[in-house]
């Protein structure tokens, strides 16, 4: 692989979606829609803020930051599946769009190889993806200095962090359509397949491996004894709290393979420290409020917290660009 063709077909397919009206819609609807969020994320960070200094927020139990501003940003790009539709719209007829206009013969019968064509278009593609959410990102902080929010320096390390794993929840999808736009021939499979995919991954899976393994693993909770409110209260009790401390670890297995669920725990934490403290202590059967007077943890702590979940998270990328690439350099094109 030449890294001088390989910086010059990344060139142009970055300069074939900066010129396309497909990314200039995305940019200004994606813009837009952080805008809108952002707005609401100030209104309800003010309310935290008086919530927390009047004492009458039983949910707030660390002062909010700016960073908790994203939490609407949040929601709208992984609840609510944004970041996955862009992703998709950027990645999915990559190759097979070449391929219906039977020009991907073409580009290879030029000195090119094809392990620098498939790189220096997922390059192109995450390239304008980088554009795409820095923009945005930028466009909320404007709207939080407009309306007084001033983000100190710990705070922007937070933003960024959301940043970069925002990137990489919107590179996971791309990856799995520039898979789908290798595997299939035209550009309608490609996209039907990659939903398809993005279905089962987020719904499907998870589901019937909750069920399967809780099944399987550790059957049914522990029944309700007619001794319970005597001797055998306090062995039922050790029973129902093991039952649930492993129904809890194989929760966490099954979501983990939601990438959905995955960017939301990630970023949780970070956007709401409060809540995510809060859960914790439920959690852990403490007292879901009595953090109250501990010291507010920082992001980098509130991320090390999710480290497995981070690796997990950069696992899926890299499983669908492997898949793209060996489907590609074994591509018939006869």
């Amino acid at each position: 692989m030449d890294l001088a063709r390989l910086a010059i077909i990344s060139q142009k397919e970055f300069s074939d979606h900066i010129r396309s009206r497909r990314l200039i819609l995305i940019l200004i609807i994606f813009c837009l829609i952080l805008g809108i969020k952002a707005a609401n994320g100030v209104a309800d960070y003010n309310e935290s803020l008086e919530a927390y200094k009047s004492g009458t927020g039983s949910l707030v139990i660390f002062l909010p930051s700016a960073v908790e501003v994203f939490s609407e940003i949040v929601n709208a790009i992984g609840s609510e599946g944004f970041g996955l539709i862009v992703g998709l719209a950027l990645g999915f007829d990559l190759l097979s769009g070449d391929k219906e206009g039977r020009t991907l013969k073409t580009i290879l019968s030029r000195p090119i190889y094809r392990d620098e064509l498939i790189n220096g278009k997922a390059i192109g593609g995450i390239a304008a993806l980088i554009l795409i959410s820095a923009t945005g990102f930028f466009i909320v902080l404007a709207v939080m200095l407009v309306l007084g929010i001033v983000p100190d320096f710990d705070e922007l390390f937070g933003i960024g962090i959301l940043w970069i794993i925002t990137l990489l929840f919107m590179i996971t999808a791309f990856s799995l359509a520039l898979m789908t736009s290798v595997i299939t021939k035209t550009s309608s499979n490609s996209l039907i397949l990659s939903l398809a995919i993005i279905f089962l991954i987020l719904f499907v899976l998870p589901l019937g491996v909750n069920n399967i393994a809780t099944e399987l693993l550790i059957g049914q909770p522990p029944l309700h004894s007619s001794d319970s409110f005597s001797s055998g209260m306090y062995e039922y009790q050790e029973k129902q709290k093991e039952y649930y401390d492993e129904k809890n670890a194989i929760i966490d297995l099954s979501t983990s393979i939601s990438i959905k669920e995955v960017y939301e725990d990630i970023t949780l934490p970070i956007v709401a420290p409060s809540s995510y403290q809060i859960s914790m202590n439920l959690r852990n059967s403490n007292d879901p409020y009595g953090s109250a007077t501990s010291e507010k943890p920082g992001v980098w702590s509130l991320v090390s917290d999710q480290f497995g979940k981070v690796i997990i998270f950069i696992m899926w990328p890299v499983i669908f660009f492997g898949i793209a690439y060996i489907r590609f350099m074994r591509l018939d094109l006869r």
